[in-house]
């Protein structure tokens, strides 16, 4: 760990952005219904993503509707990377979601990889598997907005109390700094608290 010019926090050459080391009043996702905000679009992939979720297309395509199945369209080619494909919405109108996103907004891809036990995260892209956080220009981040833009998104309702994020949000931090970088961002935020704490108190 080594500290960046203005005292921020960089943990394995990552920037760890003030928001993420900050307390928020929200909750995980988890088994709450909500417009699934986060799978708005498709979403970039790493080399090795693709081929392995077509390893696994007879299952997926048991957990999607009947339009979806030919997986020859899954992906999209953008300019420098691939991506998951998006299509119509079918519960809100005038908006696209990720090919993979079933009707009841679950991901097709945690449901095969969780009753088959392939572990976290599973066939699940990283991008997604690590949301709401997410790496810009080498800096950790947490995404304020899209929920926001969402309407009936339930990842940004009220749920006191306040939460450290990086705490909230544990298994995708450690996705993104590894689990030695994890453990070095709880002692070294946990002191950079205490230390902030106390220089509140000498100036009070």
């Amino acid at each position: 760990m080594v500290m960046g010019n203005n005292g921020s926090l960089i943990i394995n050459g990552i920037r760890i952005d003030p928001g993420v080391l900050g307390k928020d009043a929200v909750r995980r996702c988890g088994d709450i219904k909500c417009a699934a905000a986060c799978c708005s679009d498709g979403v970039w992939l790493r080399e090795d993503e693709a081929p392995r979720i077509l390893e696994w297309a007879h299952t997926i395509k048991a957990c999607l509707p009947a339009d979806r199945h030919d997986e020859s369209k899954w992906f999209e080619q953008g300019k420098d990377e691939l991506g998951t494909a998006s299509v119509d919405d079918p519960l809100r109108p005038e908006d696209t979601c990720c090919v993979f996103l079933q009707p009841d907004r679950r991901c097709a891809l945690q449901v095969v990889s969780q009753a088959n036990n392939l572990g976290w995260p599973g066939l699940k892209p990283y991008y997604c598997a690590i949301y709401p956080l997410y790496t810009e220009n080498g800096t950790l981040l947490v995404d304020h907005i899209t929920p926001l833009n969402v309407t009936g998104a339930m990842c940004r309702h009220a749920a006191p109390p306040k939460q450290i994020i990086y705490k909230l949000f544990c298994e995708e931090a450690t996705l993104v700094l590894g689990e030695d970088g994890y453990r070095e961002l709880c002692e070294k935020a946990g002191a950079k608290a205490s230390a902030a704490k106390t220089t509140r108190k000498a100036k009070a």
